[in-house]
């Protein structure tokens, strides 16, 4: 009987995991390191507002940047330092936040154009050392 009920379980879990696999996600957490992201590829679905959280653990601050992709934001709180923001940054790319080390910052947004865009860390050598991952936008069936 036991045997049985562990089976039905496992069973159970498995199926679960795999039609879970399926499905976009629209409330994501990206942890950014000293020098890479985790998980370094994000799918999230056409059309639908998605909040990304930037949580930074690595020791200088680090940001989130896609230079060109059609989607509108709706919030974002920002640790970044002001320092980082004067650089003119912002003005260069369609999606970008910031986070010091050891906090979080949050961003809010619609991407409306499915299609893989790249994102990485835009302080100096960050990109260059392998800060960089991808964003996967998808229509929902």
């Amino acid at each position: 009987m036991l045997k049985k009920l562990f089976l039905i379980t496992l069973l159970t879990l498995l199926l679960t995991a795999c039609g879970g696999s399926a499905q976009s996600a629209t409330e994501i957490t990206l942890n950014a390191t000293d020098f890479m992201y985790s998980p370094v590829s994000v799918t999230v679905p056409v059309g639908k507002l998605v909040t990304l959280t930037l949580q930074n653990t690595g020791a200088v601050e680090h940001d989130f940047v896609i230079e060109k992709i059609d989607a509108s934001v709706d919030m974002v709180e920002d640790s970044g330092s002001d320092t980082h923001h004067m650089h003119g940054a912002d003005a260069n790319y369609d999606l970008h936040f910031s986070a010091q080390p050891g906090e979080t910052s949050t961003v809010k947004f619609t991407v409306s154009e499915s299609g893989t865009y790249q994102f990485f860390c835009s302080v100096t050598g960050h990109k260059e050392a392998g800060m960089i991952g991808e964003l996967i936008v998808v229509a929902e069936e």
